[in-house]
């Protein structure tokens, strides 16, 4: 059998780390085998060494998870020298430390494809092929990257940096032989850069059936956590600079005085202290919060909930977002609270009615849409649990990505 050899490639992230990579990644990977059986799937990780070593723990189960799935996982750390938002000067330690790998595990398994996760895969994808690598490059796209580096101070429109990235950007568009991204903001993004590129979207994909949970299920789970007799709001996620404690707090504080017996639940691995003093500052009663810290299994935590939050601040990165939650909360059956800043996100709620977009300037407009979203809760819970299986279940990404690359190796048949 002439077996179909994908090179799924991740630089500077770390897939022992907690969070959506075991999903968006080796789940994703594990099903596409499922559905192919001729599909070999290789996952090649270059993570951060320190943050290798941090969840170093979680590097046997992880091993053990991927080939039980059929996935070749390949972990080899490196140097973290520049961030991963990365300054000129660091690029050729970046590629001097990953490039040489890539090609020989490309030659070596003759590897038709390279997936290659946000922009510096791209770069090492693209400089693959250079090198005489005989692949096509699907470059997958999670965020504006020029963008993100605003964002995160790293640096300004008029930098050199920023300036030179537009390049590389604009040519590793070019370059891509299919572009995937992940909402329609970004494939707005793609195409008023490269106008002729072959994009789609794909969201972010979740296994549907890890959120499943019977009433009875529920209702003891809940009884458990102490949220029985409350009207609990779940966010899930990290908390840092793109999701600001304070802001979630200052959210939840506007919200909360139109619903009876509210509650804040927070499921999260990152440090949830700024949430308490936020909480304290506001004059927010402390029982009003839950914190699930890091759990083993979402799935089993998520659908507690009665409704989701899923709100930014103000960055230059928010209206291209269409996060990995958004697609937990709808396959938990969470009705959404969504900001209207989320442009790419507020589109699918409204056109889905599986939630309510929020303009936080309006009180009289904050009250009648948190009114609506627990008089329709029901209805919207539907039609959350319907987008999740059409849209965002793994099962239907796999097949579109598998279109993908069967495309991409009919068409480079030599």
């Amino acid at each position: 059998m002439n077996k179909k050899r994908i090179l799924y490639l991740l630089s500077r992230e770390n897939v022992l780390e907690p969070g959506v990579l075991k999903s968006q990644v080796l789940n994703l990977a594990g099903q596409i085998i499922k559905e192919k059986k001729d599909t070999e799937f290789f996952v090649l990780d270059f993570p951060s060494l320190h943050k290798f070593l941090k969840y170093f723990r979680n590097y046997h189960s992880i091993m053990k998870y991927a080939r039980g799935l059929g996935i070749k996982l390949i972990i080899i750390p490196i140097l973290p020298i520049g961030r991963s938002i990365m300054p000129i000067w660091a690029i050729p330690f970046f590629l001097l430390q990953t490039l040489p790998f890539v090609l020989f595990f490309s030659f070596k398994y003759r590897i038709k494809i390279i997936n290659a996760r946000s922009h510096l895969s791209a770069l090492l994808a693209y400089a693959s092929k250079k090198f005489g690598a005989n692949i096509r490059i699907v470059f997958e796209i999670h965020g504006p990257y020029l963008l993100e580096g605003v964002t995160h101070g790293r640096w300004e429109s008029a930098d050199f940096d920023y300036k030179f990235w537009s390049v590389i950007e604009r040519i590793l568009f070019a370059g891509a032989d299919y572009i995937v991204v992940r909402s329609s903001g970004l494939l707005d993004y793609v195409s008023g850069i490269a106008p002729k590129a072959n994009a789609s979207i794909i969201p972010p994909s979740v296994d549907t059936d890890s959120f499943s949970m019977s009433e009875k299920e529920r209702k003891n789970g809940r009884v458990e956590l102490g949220i029985d007799d409350r009207f609990a709001l779940a966010y899930s996620g990290s908390l840092g600079s793109f999701h600001r404690p304070d802001f979630l707090v200052e959210f939840y504080s506007l919200i909360r005085k139109y619903i009876s017996s509210p509650l804040l639940l927070v499921i999260t691995h990152s440090d949830y202290g700024a949430l308490v003093e936020g909480f304290r500052n506001l004059g927010v009663p402390q029982n009003e919060l839950r914190v699930v810290y890091n759990p083993p299994e979402l799935g089993k935590i998520l659908p507690l909930a009665d409704a989701s939050l899923h709100v930014y601040n103000d960055l230059p990165i928010t209206p291209f977002v269409l996060s990995a939650k958004l697609g937990e909360y709808l396959s938990s059956g969470l009705p959404v609270i969504v900001t209207d800043n989320l442009v790419s996100t507020t589109d699918l709620v409204e056109k889905n009615q599986c939630g309510v977009v929020m303009n936080t300037s309006d009180f009289k407009y904050v009250r009648s849409k948190m009114q609506k979203l627990v008089r329709e809760r029901e209805k919207f819970k539907k039609n959350a649990l319907k987008l999740a299986r059409n849209l965002f279940s793994v099962k239907v990404c796999a097949r579109r990505y598998l279109d993908i690359y069967e495309e991409l190796i009919e068409n480079n048949k030599y």
